[in-house]
């Protein structure tokens, strides 16, 4: 019972330590300080009926964007979904970063503590989450969708060990825990998803070759297991399917393209090896070159955990050699193997983060929508954690295993935690944090422009003219807006002769018009935005944000999808209660 205790106490101060600053009534400036504005977009959208939520009304300088087609929208949900039911929009806020560090603490305890007991369990949660890596991401960038799709990759791993091992609830928890990955951040599904399965079929390798089987049981049980995994991978891909296919499929229709050139090119951010034993800390950018503005440093525990992971090991061969003992006849030899997967994944995340694999880039073209080599540290931090933790498995006592424990977090606590905070506090949060609709049409839009329709032109920033409008080319005596929704709007128009009406709606595919309830065909105006053309008389004009066949065939996947889970994994559970 005490070392239960004493295991929560640590995992809460691990908790505390990287999120103490959050229990201050001021909040801080990071350098993605959109969060407010796009809570309070996606809010609107949901009030308004919008779901899945696709197009926000605001941005794009008032003419809106399908921003949560293409930016992933999973702690956008939970955020719109605390605001409208009344939290402040700072609290809000505060609630993410919360969240998204306690699921890291907890998923990486469990993770370690499956594979390696409490104190590898111990060991994983302090590196993982006091990362200072983490710490950029979440109090230097705002990286907010990053660090949230961080936090799923130590639950991924934990569901695909505990399905390769045969264990309860293992399936459900890698479906869940992927799609989590995938509605957070699309770049790092896209960074992980190869290194997951490559760890799946190597450890699942392991594991089978440690059992007394004969070779032919052991490639039948092997196929079957990680077919098992591709059928929980092939659910995540479904249900995440809303989302997914739409962003691949329609990013052309948007300026996406701008976010791989001029400062965004790849070319420019790749990591020096120095970087990641250099300490330091600063509140920058990423530049060209090892002196980066942010640092890239591993970290104090990290740093010591990898010498004494050597030292182990190097104590633990010296064992075997003097024992005459062949490493193959070790009961050790499959944790062996384990460790080389292991450090073999965070080898190659950290090699691709480095210059000597722009080639490697180069050749592979959808890698430049990543941007910044170091986004391979978010693997890498969890690999190289499982494999100091690993060490644990190596000592021959418990009180070793303890004391190993102890010194990394006792280290990692004492050298990482000042990084957890943020450069300085704003004396008015409210001038980067709102959801106010005129100051993210003027001011928040400019920040965000890479899913501005394609077509748009940069006069939109001279339009609608100062103030939230649906109309932009005629007076207010004309028509009448009897529904003005994010999605939708239903205007009633009195023109004395036939007359053009210019929208203040970028025009994207999905946008339907009707007139008197028949389907009306828009054109674009200078600007790109959608314009109609109307007969004199009193009609009713609507304009619709609907689905493409791709959005209908993607939303028909997610809920098949969704109906499967449920009659996979919660049927069965509620027939073993009757």
């Amino acid at each position: 019972m005490l070392k239960k205790i004493l295991i929560v106490a640590a995992l809460v101060g691990l908790w505390l330590a990287s999120s103490y600053v959050l229990f201050l009534p001021e909040f801080f400036r990071i350098h993605d300080y959109v969060h407010g504005a796009r809570i309070g977009e996606m809010a609107q959208a949901l009030t308004d009926g919008q779901f899945p939520v696709r197009w926000s009304s605001n941005f794009g300088y008032g003419y809106g964007m399908p921003l949560f087609e293409f930016y992933a929208p999973l702690p956008y949900y939970l955020g719109a979904v605390l605001f409208i039911f009344g939290f402040e929009l700072l609290l809000v806020l505060k609630l993410l970063f919360a969240i998204v560090t306690a699921g890291t603490v907890i998923g990486s305890y469990l993770l370690g503590k499956e594979l390696f007991g409490r104190a590898g369990g111990l060991i994983t949660a302090t590196l993982i989450t006091l990362a200072p890596y983490r710490a950029v991401n979440l109090y230097v960038r705002g990286a907010l969708s990053e660090a949230w799709g961080m936090m799923a990759l130590p639950w991924i791993l934990l569901g695909l060990i505990l399905v390769i091992k045969g264990k309860r609830g293992g399936s459900l928890l890698l479906t869940l825990s992927l799609v989590v990955m995938m509605l957070s951040h699309n770049l790092t599904t896209l960074l992980f998803i190869p290194l997951n399965i490559v760890f799946a079929l190597g450890f699942s390798a392991v594991l089978v070759l440690s059992h007394n089987l004969p070779r032919s049981e052991k490639i039948k049980q092997w196929l079957k297991t990680n077919l098992k995994i591709g059928g929980a991978y092939l659910l995540a891909t479904g249900l995440s399917a809303f989302y997914l296919f739409p962003a691949y499929g329609e990013k052309d229709f948007t300026q996406i393209n701008t976010i791989v050139g001029g400062y965004f090119d790849y070319t420019l951010h790749f990591l020096y090896m120095r970087q990641f034993v250099t300490p330091g800390w600063s509140y920058g950018g990423s530049n060209w070159g090892p002196d980066d503005g942010i640092s890239f440093f591993l970290g104090f525990g990290q740093l010591l955990g990898l010498v004494l992971l050597v030292i182990v090991l190097g104590k633990w061969v010296q064992r075997v050699w003097l024992q005459r003992l062949s490493l193959t006849r070790t009961p050790h030899f499959s944790l062996l193997l384990l460790l080389g997967l292991v450090v073999l994944l965070a080898a190659v995340s950290i090699g691709m983060s480095v210059g000597r694999s722009q080639p490697l880039w180069d050749m592979v073209p959808f890698l430049a929508f990543v941007q910044f080599p170091w986004r391979w540290l978010s693997p890498a931090v969890v690999f190289l954690s499982l494999a100091v933790a690993m060490a644990t498995k190596f000592l021959r006592s418990t009180s070793q295993r303890i004391l190993m424990a102890v010194v990394i977090f006792g280290v990692t606590g004492l050298g990482n935690t000042y990084m957890f905070q943020p450069e300085g506090f704003l004396d008015t949060a409210e001038s980067l944090y709102y959801v106010d609709p005129y100051r993210i049409q003027t001011h928040m839009s400019g920040v965000l422009q890479d899913y501005i329709p394609v077509q748009m032109s940069p006069e939109i920033k001279l339009n609608p003219q100062g103030q939230p409008r649906v109309i932009t080319n005629l007076g207010v005596d004309e028509y009448e807006v009897l529904v003005n929704r994010s999605q939708e709007k239903l205007l009633l128009t009195k023109f004395s002769q036939p007359t053009t009406m210019e929208l203040a709606i970028a025009d994207f595919p999905g946008w339907y018009a009707e007139l008197d309830g028949q389907p009306l065909n828009h054109t674009q105006n200078a600007v790109g935005a959608i314009q109609l053309q109307i007969p004199s008389g009193e009609h009713r004009v609507g304009i619709v944000f609907g689905s493409t066949p791709l959005r209908a065939a993607s939303d028909t996947v997610s809920a098949v999808s969704l109906i499967v889970l449920l009659f996979l994994f919660i049927k069965p559970r509620l027939l073993s209660h009757d």
